[in-house]
């Protein structure tokens, strides 16, 4: 080879490796960007439905139908995961006037159009287009689904859901596992979507009792700010009011349940005193078979280790950070010296990236009263000491 077809190929060579490594870099950069796009998108579908809304902060949720429509929907986004589906999408209408409560569930696997092209054929599902198309995209497909189009819409993320279950005293990782349970039935993701009506409807008939009894006002307050919705604090608590008048423990039958579109689904109960037991019963059988990636085999302390890691490695990552404090991702830590170890680092480490100070203030203030209602009062010391700094 001559010295000039040398340094031609030496130069095509380096153009190559560039070119891979540009590739990669794109890619890694897309991926990590993706959660933040869809942060922003909720955040932009939220922000410009509070807009057109012609309600206030005191408004009456119900309007002159004595009817309001919620859209639930459960975004998969756990840690070591980039973007969150649509995974649970649930539909709650609560009528005033007749006393009555519709839960329509829509399975994740409902077909959808996509935007654009070069999809593959088995992309085109309902829970994809929240990811594909965005969430404002994803959001009318839903309503094209259901054939109506809701009031308001709210927006739980896996910790969130976990923070929620916890507060409520529930099973946490047993909970999700009885909820994200496809395998083992017949009819996979049409019985899950059930299974969420299911568990939402023996939630309302178990706690909404307790609203005034159970739940301090701070409480009430922390639970709100765990979810994203353009239903106000305010409007929350009139809507828990009404539906506490509607005495569900003693009238379950004003809760029904519907399915878009219809399949032949079972009404399976939780117990949370036997949960593990029928999680077990239906995963052991099959968990040779199932895909790869839906059920780990892994112990619940390996998968512990590998979330406090996550958390610990990404605290010099100010993406992460910022994506697992919004996230709330210590809440999917089940040991709670651990977990408010995991939070008290994150506010260490988020706070320095908030630049608006009066957002800093309230992200701060919202920790120690946290804190101070659930008796840790050496955390809110802490936080209070960070406030004066």
């Amino acid at each position: 080879m001559t010295k000039r077809k040398k340094i031609i190929f030496i130069i095509i060579l380096l153009l190559i490796i560039l070119g891979i490594f540009f590739v990669y870099s794109f890619l890694k950069s897309s991926t990590s960007l993706n959660n933040k796009v869809q942060e922003s998108q909720i955040e932009q579908l939220i922000s410009a439905r509070r807009q057109q809304s012609q309600s206030g902060e005191e408004s009456d949720p119900f309007g002159k139908d004595n009817l309001v429509k919620i859209l639930f929907i459960g975004l998969d986004n756990r840690i070591g995961q980039t973007n969150g589906h649509c995974d649970a999408i649930q539909l709650i209408e609560i009528n005033r006037l007749t006393q009555k409560i519709t839960i329509t569930a829509v399975p994740r696997g409902t077909y959808s159009p996509l935007p654009g092209t070069g999809h593959l054929s088995t992309d085109y599902y309902v829970s994809k287009a929240c990811e594909i198309g965005g969430i404002d995209y994803g959001v009318k497909q839903i309503e094209k689904i259901l054939g109506q189009k809701p009031d308001y819409v709210v927006f739980v993320g896996f910790s969130e859901a976990i923070g929620i279950f916890r507060q409520l005293k529930l099973p946490t990782t047993e909970t999700m596992q009885w909820l994200r349970l496809r395998q083992g039935y017949a009819i996979g993701e049409p019985q899950r979507a059930r299974n969420h009506s299911t568990f939402i409807k023996q939630m309302i008939i178990k706690f909404t009792p307790q609203i005034d009894s159970g739940f301090s006002m701070p409480v009430k307050y922390l639970m709100y700010k765990l979810v994203r919705t353009d239903i106000t604090f305010k409007q929350a608590q009139l809507l828990a009011e009404e539906v506490k008048k509607m005495d569900t423990p003693n009238h379950p039958e004003r809760i029904q349940l519907l399915m878009r579109p219809a399949y032949a689904v079972q009404d399976i109960a939780y117990d949370p005193e036997k949960i593990n037991e029928y999680v077990d019963r239906l995963i052991k059988p099959i968990a040779k078979v199932i895909p790869e990636g839906a059920y780990s085999g892994q112990s619940q302390e390996q998968v512990q280790q590998k979330i406090l890691d996550n958390i610990n490695n990404g605290l010099k990552n100010p993406e992460f950070v910022i994506w697992a404090y919004q996230n709330y991702a210590w809440l999917q830590l089940e040991d709670e010296t651990q977990r408010e170890q995991a939070h008290f680092d994150l506010l260490n480490f988020y706070l320095p990236l908030i630049n608006d100070a009066k957002s800093k203030d309230q992200v701060l203030a919202d920790y120690i009263i946290e804190m101070e209602d659930r008796g840790f009062t050496d955390w809110a010391q802490r936080g209070k000491d960070l406030l004066n700094n």
